[in-house]
C-alpha cells in the first residue's frame, strides 16, 4: 500500500506555513541556502543566540482556503496514492471537480508544494528533515521552538528554529504521524516509541504521562552512506594507528567497546571500524533500530528487538548462526550476557556503551552481570575506546580522546592527551601471540600507513580490505 494522503496522514484543514522576519530577527547572517521551494537562513539573532530559520512559499488567505478544500477533498475521496505523480493527478482532478481551476492556477506552485509537504512529506518539519546538514532535531516542550544540530555549526551545539507547535494536541498528532511513518504506534497506553522513519532517520518519541510531561521527540539523521574510517582519520576523529590496532583486534576476534556520551559519535565510529575486517566474515548486528550498516558485505546480517529482553533473545539466535563478529548496537541491560557468550564461544564482538570513565563502565557491567560473568567479560575486554565531543578553539569536534586496555585487574591508558603507548602495549603483545605475528609492530605500522594513504569513501575502504585479505 502506498503512503499517500489516506494511508499516512489525517486531513489538515488549516495550512501552517513557516516564515521569518530576517531583518528584525538576525543580527548577522552566517549562511543562506535553498531546499527546493523553501529557503533556510542560519544567523545569530539580536540576543546573541544561533538560529535556523525556515522560509516557505508565501500564500494569501484565498490560497489557504483553496488548500483546505483540496486537502479535505483528497481525504474524503478515499484515494490510495502511492506516488507524488498519483498525487498530482488527483489534485488536478479535484480542482476540476470543485470548479476552482482559475483560483488554483493563481497559486499553483505554492499549493502543490504544501499539499505534497503535508501528504508525502513531513509536514511542518519537512524542510528540516530534508536538510542533509541537520543531524539532530529535537522537541523538548511543545510550547518551545524545535531545535536542531547542524553539522557545519557544531560549535553552537543547537540552533533554535522558527518551528513552534500551536498546541499540545498539534504536537501529539505530529508525534503519532511520525510513529506511523516508522511502522510503530504510540498512544496513551504505550506513550513511548523508537523507530526508523526513513532509511536514515531514527526517531525516539514520547506522548506524555507517565513518560514525560507532554509530547517530545528526537530525530537523528544517519549518513546515507556510512562514514568510513579514512574520513574519520582525515578529520582527526581517530588516529590511524588506533584504527589499525582495532583492525588487528577484529582479526583476532577479541572484544572491544566504544564508550562515550550521547551524540558523541559512538555508533558512527563502530560502524567505520567494523569495515576493517575480513570481507568474507559473517558479521551479525543486533540493535533496536537500524543504525549500523555494512551495505557491501555479502554476509552481513541484522536482527532487531524493541527492548532488552527482545535483544537478548535475538543475540542468542545470532550466536546459533556462528558469527565471526557479533555486534550489539548499544548495551543497556540484559543483552550484555550475550556478549559474554560470544567471548566464550570464540566469536569476535563489539558494542557501544554510555560512560565517561573506565570505572563507570566497570560499575555498570558489574550491576548488569553476576560476578563470575562480570569477571569474565571484564578480563576479556581488549580495549575501551573513549570518544567525546571536544571543543578546540571555536570548533566542536568528535574525536577519540582516550584508549584503555585491560591488564590483570586494572585499566591502563595506552592513548590519550599526553599518552601514546600503543606500540608498547600489552594488547599489541597479546595480538602478536594470537595472530602468530613475528613483528606485530611493523604490521601495525603498515596497516596504519594504508589507512592514512587510502582515499576517503566507503567503497575505497571496502576495496582496500578486499585487496588486503586476498594477499594476507
Amino acid at each position: 500500500m502506498g503512503r499517500g494522503v489516506n494511508t499516512l496522514v489525517s486531513p489538515i484543514v488549516r495550512l501552517r506555513s513557516l516564515s521569518a522576519d530576517i531583518e528584525n530577527v538576525c543580527s548577522f547572517e552566517l549562511e543562506r541556502y535553498r531546499l527546493g521551494e523553501a529557503e533556510v537562513v542560519i544567523c545569530v539573532d539580536k540576543q546573541g543566540s544561533p538560529r535556523y530559520l525556515v522560509q516557505e512559499p508565501m500564500v494569501d488567505n484565498n490560497c489557504r482556503a483553496i488548500y483546505s478544500k483540496i486537502m479535505d477533498a483528497l481525504y474524503t475521496s478515499l484515494i490510495d496514492l502511492s506516488s507524488e505523480e498519483d498525487l498530482e493527478k488527483a489534485i488536478n482532478a479535484v480542482v476540476v471537480d470543485l470548479g476552482i481551476q482559475e483560483e488554483f492556477d493563481r497559486c499553483r506552485n505554492a499549493l502543490m508544494y504544501y499539499v505534497k509537504r503535508d501528504s508525502f512529506g513531513f509536514g511542518l518539519l519537512d524542510v528540516v528533515l530534508r536538510d542533509c546538514n541537520v543531524e539532530d532535531i529535537e522537541l523538548c516542550d511543545w510550547m518551545k521552538p524545535v531545535t536542531v544540530v547542524h553539522r557545519v555549526y557544531l560549535a553552537f551545539e543547537a540552533l533554535t528554529t522558527n518551528i513552534v507547535f500551536e498546541s499540545d494536541e498539534e504536537a501529539r498528532n505530529y508525534v503519532e504521524r511520525l510513529s506511523l511513518r516508522g511502522g510503530r504506534s504510540i498512544s496513551l497506553a504505550k506513550p513511548e516509541v523508537h523507530a526508523v522513519i526513513s532509511e536514515n532517520l531514527r526517531l525516539a518519541a514520547t506522548l506524555g504521562n507517565p513518560v514525560s510531561r507532554g509530547p517530545t521527540f528526537n530525530i537523528r539523521r544517519l549518513p546515507e552512506i556510512p562514514i568510513d574510517v579514512a574520513t574519520l582519520i582525515k578529520k582527526n576523529a581517530i588516529p590511524a594507528h588506533v584504527a589499525a590496532l582495532t583492525w588487528l583486534i577484529n582479526d583476532a576476534k577479541l572484544f572491544y567497546v566504544i564508550v562515550g556520551g550521547s551524540g558523541s559519535g559512538k555508533t558512527t565510529l563502530l560502524n567505520a571500524l567494523l569495515q576493517l575486517s575480513n570481507p568474507s566474515w559473517k558479521i551479525i548486528v543486533v540493535q533496536d533500530v537500524m543504525e549500523i550498516r555494512l551495505p557491501l558485505r555479502p554476509r552481513f546480517m541484522q536482527f532487531f528487538g524493541e527492548n532488552s529482553d527482545d535483544i537478548l533473545q535475538r543475540c542468542f539466535t545470532a550466536l546459533r548462526y556462528r558469527p565471526d563478529i557479533l555486534v550489539v548496537g548499544e548495551v543497556r541491560g540484559k543483552e550484555i550476557t550475550a556478549l559474554v557468550r560470544a567471548v566464550a564461544s570464540g566469536s569476535g564482538s563489539a558494542t557501544t556503551f554510555h560512560a565517561s570513565t573506565p570505572e563507570e563502565y566497570e560499575m555498570a557491567i558489574r550491576n548488569l552481570l553476576p560476578r563470575d560473568l562480570y569477571v569474565m567479560l571484564s578480563l576479556n575486554t581488549a580495549l575501551l575506546i573513549f570518544i567525546a565531543r571536544i571543543r578546540s578553539s571555536k570548533n566542536l569536534e568528535r574525536k577519540v580522546w582516550r584508549v584503555y586496555e585491560r591488564v590483570a585487574d586494572e585499566w591502563r591508558e595506552i592513548y590519550g592527551v599526553e599518552v601514546d603507548q600503543i606500540y608498547n602495549s600489552y594488547t599489541v603483545k597479546r595480538l602478536s601471540k594470537r595472530l602468530l605475528l613475528d613483528d606485530v609492530e611493523t604490521e601495525l605500522e603498515y596497516r596504519a600507513k594504508l589507512l592514512e594513504l587510502v582515499e576517503q569513501g566507503y567503497e575505497s575502504i571496502e576495496n582496500l580490505v578486499k585487496k588486503f585479505y586476498k594477499t594476507y
